[in-house]
């Protein structure tokens, strides 16, 4: 009786389980479809679009002179030493006073010597006679000539004594005016001509140039920097006698520097002085220096490489650039700013300015075949077939 019912209850689960099976699928409903998922996609934004080539490069000094001696002669005093900072015009040596007295000498020799000249050119400085105004002179003095012989006739047959002494003045007086004449041609004629004129002035100006010389040689005694800048290297010593011309110092511009880079063959073509330039110095990690070509050598860097020197200009050097330091620069030879652009990576070059993309809709992709400009180092620009904020597919 216990195995009937053990029996009858497991044929009534298997029953009750089967039914429940059968009435779940007759009342179940098909399942809803689902959308596909969203692809990886980039937006269309605004921004700069920039191709650029890369010159590596080193800084170079623009405004580095060498102080020489001005004169034989033996230095006093050195004032300055390497690495000291110096403003325009400041002393950094002087010679003794022997070399002192010799350029004094000299300026005063030179002084008288330009005075002279200075007098004799100045004595020359009147207007100088017509040919015509000389010979009209000429003309009054054989009038001249002609009344004193009359006056000396009469006066010599003239036997009344008051009449003999009027004769004897008028006589005088044709004398002194026949003398007046002659000086005044004689002057005329003694004034110097052009060629005179133009000798004069050159030994003046000679004069001159010897004087200024002179001057120059005095004042150099206290020898001084001609711009502000750091002093590199000092070979004057006290005491110690130098020949003119002898070098004694190196003085440099610290913040006259340019940078002298290098670009391959590929590149050279693409550039043009003006162009700008964004500079990065492994001295000065934290900022970055603009720049602009300003120089561009046509002649092949000797070396296994084809490569070409370019020089750029620095708008502000910052502080912490010395000549020698390395650099890297991008210059920019071609930008679009404010764009529709999509980066590079997600427009696959074609060869053509024409590309075809998906771009995905909100619930599926569609193709789109867009029209490309400038392609930059970053980002290319888009010229029409999409607007800003669409979602182009990626992968």
């Amino acid at each position: 009786m216990k195995t009937f019912r053990i029996l009858f209850l497991s044929i009534l689960t298997l029953a009750l389980i089967g039914a429940a099976g059968y009435f779940g699928f007759a009342t179940s409903t098909p399942p809803t479809p689902t959308a596909p998922p969203a692809p990886k996609t980039v937006a269309v934004t605004k921004c700069d679009v920039e191709q650029t080539v890369t010159a590596p490069g080193i800084l170079v000094n623009t405004s580095e002179t060498t102080v020489k001696m001005p004169v034989n002669g033996k230095l006093a005093t050195v004032l300055v030493k390497p690495g000291d900072h110096v403003t325009a015009g400041q002393t950094l040596a002087e010679l003794d006073a022997v070399a002192k007295s010799e350029a004094q000498v000299n300026l005063l020799e030179a002084k008288d010597a330009l005075d002279e000249a200075q007098k004799i050119r100045t004595s020359m400085d009147y207007p100088r006679a017509t040919d015509e105004y000389l010979k009209k002179l000429d003309k009054q003095i054989k009038q001249a000539r002609e009344t004193v012989a009359i006056m000396a006739d009469i006066y010599k047959h003239t036997d009344d004594a008051v009449l003999k002494a009027q004769a004897l003045t008028n006589l005088s007086n044709a004398q002194a005016a026949q003398d007046d004449l002659i000086a005044k041609y004689n002057w005329y004629v003694g004034k110097p001509s052009q060629g005179d004129k133009d000798a004069a002035s050159t030994k003046l100006a000679l004069a001159e140039a010897k004087y200024d010389a002179a001057l120059a040689a005095l004042a150099s005694l206290e020898i001084k920097a001609s711009f502000a800048g750091v002093i590199l290297d000092v070979d004057a010593a006290v005491g110690q006698t130098f020949n003119a011309d002898q070098d004694l110092f190196k003085l440099t511009d610290p913040k006259a520097l340019e940078v002298k880079a290098n670009v391959t063959e590929e590149d050279y073509p693409l550039l043009a002085p003006g162009m700008e330039v964004e500079l990065y110095f492994d001295a000065r990690a934290d900022v970055t220096v603009k720049g602009r070509v300003e120089r561009i050598v046509p002649k092949r860097i000797e070396g296994s490489s084809p490569l070409y020197n370019i020089y750029i200009s620095i708008v502000n050097v910052p502080d912490g650039l010395v000549e020698g330091m390395t650099s890297d620069a991008a210059v920019t030879i071609a930008k679009r700013a404010g764009v529709l652009c999509l980066p590079r990576a997600a427009v696959r070059a074609s060869g053509e300015n024409k590309v075809v993309l998906k771009v995905w809709n909100g619930s599926q992709t569609e193709t789109r075949e867009i029209v490309v400009g400038l392609r930059g180092d970053a980002f290319v620009e888009i010229l029409s077939g999409l607007k800003e904020g669409d979602q182009v597919v990626t992968k």
